[in-house]
C-alpha cells in the first residue's frame, strides 16, 4: 500500500486527447511541441501518425485516441514523453498543467494498451487515466 500511496503524490503532465484526459509523471514530460508535417512509416499501425525530427532526434508521434480504440483527435500538438530507451510524442488537444493524480491508479484492463493506463485518477475534477511510459513504450514497441 505504500508504493501506492506515494504513487498518488506524485506530480503528473495532464493532458487530454480528443475527449479523453491522460497524464504522464511529470519527470518523464520533457516538453510540450507543436509538430511538423510528418514522415509516415510504411506498414505502421494508424494510431503512429509518422516521425519528425527534433533536436536531432527521430520522434514517433502516436495518436493517444487512436490507441485506445477511439477516432483521431487531429491535434499538430504533442507532449514529448522522454525515456531512457527513447523518446514518444503523444498527441494532445489541450494541456492542463502539472498536478497530483489522485485514485487507486490500477491498470483499466487486462490486456493491450489499458494494461499500461491507470486509473481511475483525478486531476481536479477531471478525470484522468495515468500512463506508465516504460509499459507504453514496451507495448507500442512490440508492434501493437
Amino acid at each position: 500500500m505504500a508504493a501506492l500511496e506515494s504513487e498518488t503524490r506524485q506530480s503528473y503532465l495532464v493532458f487530454a486527447c480528443g475527449s479523453s484526459w491522460y497524464a504522464v509523471p511529470a519527470e518523464a514530460a520533457a516538453e510540450v511541441v507543436t509538430f511538423p508535417e510528418l514522415t509516415r512509416v510504411p506498414g505502421s499501425p494508424p494510431h503512429l501518425l509518422g516521425v519528425f525530427a527534433h533536436r536531432g532526434e527521430v520522434i514517433p508521434v502516436v495518436d493517444m485516441s487512436l490507441l485506445v480504440g477511439g477516432v483521431t483527435a487531429g491535434s499538430r500538438r504533442a507532449v514529448l514523453v522522454r525515456l531512457p530507451r527513447g523518446t514518444l510524442a503523444l498527441t494532445a488537444s489541450s494541456v492542463a498543467g502539472v498536478s497530483p493524480v489522485q485514485g487507486p491508479l490500477e491498470p483499466l484492463g487486462p490486456t493491450g494498451v489499458h494494461v499500461h493506463l491507470r486509473g481511475p485518477g483525478k486531476s481536479g475534477t477531471r478525470d484522468v487515466a495515468v500512463i506508465d511510459p516504460e509499459g507504453l513504450f514496451d507495448h507500442l514497441s512490440q508492434g501493437a
